[in-house]
């Protein structure tokens, strides 16, 4: 009995003894919030309280929370209280900075949680919402110097109304950040002499000008008469104006600086923006400076984004932008620069805002055109390069050309580019000129997309090169007579109703053989006509690689030396010929056997043109390889016989040429006819070919 009951006990012992030891091996729970390391701790930071006015947005932040071994932090934000009523919610509630509008006074509690690896905790801000400051109502006049300041926290909010016309009469400063917004058709005149705009915002706390509703030509806008050098804009927004005309002037416009008057308005005006306005963005009148103007924009406006007249358009700078949903994405202009300033540049616009030329535009002065420029012309419209003091540097480059065309791409849509400034500086190069030649330009009798003016004791003096003249409604190009070709070269003219391009007889010798005329023009080629007379110096007149041809469309006279490429073709209009004269004047026109040189008429019938008559008693003159047919329409002036080429001798100093390897054909007259006193080779009516012609093919007296 004994035993059993010591048996029994031991083995309770033993139970007993099992159970403490599995209680004492388990591990304890850890304390809620403590780290499950003991060596890192987590540290929660809601930031300090805050006091805004109703309406205000609040941005919260919980970034100085850590952990102190510090590992990676997660965010959670959550409103323990709010104020009855409101319906505030956190944006980005799982960032360190979340934010919230404080739609209703009273006391917004916001909580933070953080976690990492380490553990959790907790922090608390209070936010305090007021009442919104009542916005100052302006009255119609300001006489005395006033400071605007940013009375409203609430950016959204106007700091004050206008809530009829408001003239400013004294200095006005408008201080950053503050929101004026405007009754219906009402509008802010900065009034001269006294009055000055001195608006001047930051990047974050631009000035706004305003309607008292977001719409679109709700107010009038801001009419600046004032000539005060302290009129500044400068980070301003002006939205929703133009819902009538200001007084004074008969555009709508977000900003106007009147010019019309002995005294323009004069202001700078720089990284600010007009928008959603029922008329222009910006409309800068003639007369009116701009002291500066950098990095602007102008968008979303019914009218075109902004209007400078074109003595102010080298103010304007590539940054500024106008290619924003307006009317018109771009520049409007028109009239003529001032003929007393230095040399300016009109920029071309890095968002690809184009200029609207609505009427025509003179240059008065020096002017150059930056690269990727685009000039858009309205209908019959023009632009004129003077003398006495205007010139033109256009020079785009192979990737970025100048161009200058129509509003509409039809042809005959514009008139074209006058340039009679004699200025050695005139330069265009890399650019195209389209669409042009709606009526002749004034002062020349043509239509044309490019004219180089000649008629005058200081005729127009340009360098040509690398451009492109298409699509126009009568000439590509025209070099009237007396224009001076300072350069040409790799220059192009197609599509033109009329003939590719004309230029006078003198400065065909300025040519080259790479430009292109043989492209869907009326007439593929370069018409001529006139002397050739430059003393002392002999040119050559190019062969197209193109096949372009010359058109003779009245007599052609050589007074000086005159060496014609291989390969050139020369057709003459009815009844028309060529006159080597004597005194200077001399031809060589030496082709090849397999590029011959070629005189003819337009039409390809016996008799059409004269010929060509050489006076001339110069021992260089020579035709080799040379094709002359469809000749002897009439006799040539001084001789009494009608052939394709004549070789004058009666003369003191009678003709003299060496004629070899050519043909004479299908002339009505004679093929090669040798006056009496005029030297020709012996050979010429052996090695030479006759055929076609009406009379004989060589005949000397």
């Amino acid at each position: 009995m004994r035993s059993n009951l010591l048996r029994k006990n031991f083995f309770s012992y033993l139970t007993l003894l099992s159970s403490l030891i599995w209680l004492t091996s388990c591990p304890k729970d850890p304390e809620p919030g403590k780290p499950t390391d003991p060596k890192g701790e987590v540290t929660a930071n809601a930031g300090t309280d805050q006091s805004v006015q109703v309406g205000q947005a609040v941005t919260l932040d919980g970034s100085a929370s850590k952990d102190s071994k510090s590992a990676a932090l997660t965010y959670s934000w959550a409103f323990t209280t709010r104020p009855s009523g409101s319906a505030a919610a956190l944006a980005k509630a799982t960032e360190a900075k979340p934010t919230f509008t404080a739609d209703v006074v009273g006391d917004y509690e916001v909580e933070l949680t953080v976690t990492s690896t380490n553990g959790t905790a907790k922090d608390k801000v209070k936010v305090t919402a007021t009442g919104s400051v009542n916005a100052v109502v302006l009255e119609g006049e300001i006489n005395a110097d006033r400071v605007l300041t940013n009375i409203v926290a609430d950016p959204n909010l106007p700091d004050y109304l206008a809530n009829t016309d408001v003239t400013v009469k004294a200095k006005l400063t408008i201080q950053p950040g503050v929101v004026i917004a405007f009754a219906a058709d009402k509008g802010l005149y900065i009034s001269n002499p006294s009055g000055a705009l001195i608006s001047k915002g930051t990047a974050g706390q631009p000035v706004a000008f305003t309607g008292k509703t977001k719409t679109k030509a709700f107010w009038k806008g801001i009419m600046v008469y004032s000539a005060s050098t302290l009129n500044e804009i400068d980070y301003t927004e002006v939205s929703y104006a133009g819902s009538s005309a200001m007084a004074g002037v008969a555009v709508k416009s977000n900003l106007v600086l009147y010019g019309n008057s002995s005294t323009p308005a004069n202001a700078k005006v720089t990284n600010s923006t007009f928008t959603n306005g029922g008329g222009y963005g910006l409309y800068i009148e003639r007369g009116a400076v701009l002291a500066a103007f950098a990095n602007n924009a102008a968008g979303n406006n019914t009218g075109t984004a902004a209007y400078v007249y074109a003595d102010q358009l080298g103010m304007l700078d590539g940054a500024s932008k106008f290619n924003g949903s307006n009317g018109y994405n771009g520049v409007q202009t028109e009239g003529e620069t001032d003929d007393e300033v230095a040399e300016v540049t009109w920029p071309s616009f890095t968002d690809g805002s184009k200029y609207l030329v609505s009427n025509d535009l003179g240059i008065k002065s020096g002017v150059k055109i930056a690269p990727g420029a685009t000039f858009e012309f309205a209908a019959e419209k023009a632009m004129y390069v003077r003398a006495g003091g205007g010139y033109l540097i256009a020079k785009g480059t192979s990737g970025q050309k100048i161009t200058f065309t129509g509003k509409d791409k039809v042809k005959g849509f514009w008139k074209g580019i006058m340039v009679s400034s004699p200025s050695p500086q005139n330069d265009i190069d890399y650019i195209d000129v389209a669409y042009a030649g709606s009526s002749a330009l004034a002062g020349a009798a043509v239509k044309s997309n490019l004219v180089l003016y000649g008629n005058s004791s200081t005729p127009s003096y340009v360098k040509l090169t690398n451009s492109t003249f298409s699509n126009g409604a009568g000439y590509g190009l025209y070099v009237e007579r007396g224009a001076v070709l300072a350069a040409f070269a790799n220059n192009a003219a197609g599509n033109n109703t009329g003939t590719a391009a004309y230029v006078y007889a003198d400065q065909l010798g300025m040519l080259d053989g790479a430009s292109k005329f043989n492209g869907g023009n009326g007439y593929n080629g370069v018409q001529t006509e006139g002397e050739h007379s430059v003393p002392m110096l002999e040119v050559t007149w190019p062969a197209f690689t193109d096949g372009s041809k010359y058109l003779v469309t009245s007599d052609l006279s050589i007074e000086s030396g005159v060496k014609i490429a291989p390969g050139a073709t020369f057709e003459f209009v009815s009844d028309k010929g060529m006159y080597v004269k004597n005194g200077g004047g001399y031809l060589i026109a030496k082709g090849t056997a397999g590029q011959k040189i070629t005189f003819t008429g337009v039409n390809k019938t016996k008799g059409f043109w004269k010929g060509i008559m050489v006076y001339s008693a110069n021992p260089q003159n020579e035709l080799d390889y040379t094709e002359v047919a469809y000749a002897g329409s009439n006799p040539l002036s001084g001789v009494v016989v009608k052939s394709n080429l004549v070789l004058y001798g009666n003369s003191s100093t009678p003709a003299q040429a060496k004629v070899s390897n050519s043909t004479f054909a299908n002339g009505n007259g004679y093929g090669l006819y040798v006056e009496g006193g005029a030297t020709v080779n012996a050979d010429a009516g052996t090695i030479n070919t006759y055929s076609g012609n009406t009379s004989a093919g060589f005949f000397q007296e």
